[in-house]
């Protein structure tokens, strides 16, 4: 097998386990559409989510993918509620587990990638998911480039144009009986 199986089209679920001995590659893009969660937790994304994928053994012999997505989304501006244009950039080391376990030995810098019996692991849905973990949480225009949408400010009415009762007056004549 080639180590780089670039531009192929992405299979939704890989053998994960032979992707590691094997130390594939794929790099390429996916339809932002496609990835379902994603396009309902963004404005619009036309634009597709680029990945790069490496399977591998670390120094301490964990199965291992190191990867990286990326793509252009628009989100709601928490300041001023316009659209804005978001960059999303995520850079992730994943642990591949069979169980629980085995996830709990992972060193730190790992994060567990469950793999079904066989080996078996769900690619679109780890792609969306280090995707979604890269939304900003409160997406914002730069400084200086919110459209703020103030209410005009009411005109004053100065106290000279209409003369108030004294609220104090019922006290005044209570005080004069």
């Amino acid at each position: 097998m080639s180590r780089t199986m670039a531009e192929a089209q992405l299979p939704k679920r890989i053998d994960a386990v032979s992707f590691v001995e094997n130390n594939q590659q794929l790099t390429g893009q996916i339809d932002s559409k496609k990835l379902l969660r994603f396009s309902e937790a963004v404005e619009d994304c036309n634009a597709p989510v680029s990945y790069i994928l490496d399977f591998h053994r670390d120094q301490e012999g964990n199965r291992v993918i190191t990867g990286s997505c990326n793509t252009m989304v628009v989100m709601t501006c928490q300041r001023c509620l316009g659209h804005v244009e978001v960059p999303v950039v995520s850079s992730f080391e994943l642990g591949l587990v069979f169980n629980d376990d085995q996830a709990k030995q992972l060193s730190r810098q790992l994060e567990p990638a469950e793999v079904d019996e066989h080996g078996m692991l769900e690619l679109w849905e780890v792609l969306e998911d280090e995707a979604l973990l890269a939304l900003p949480s409160f997406p914002v225009h730069e400084q200086g480039e919110c459209e703020l949408r103030q209410p005009e400010p009411a005109p004053e009415t100065t106290d000279s144009d209409e003369k108030r009762p004294n609220p104090f007056d019922v006290l005044a004549q209570l005080k004069q009986k």
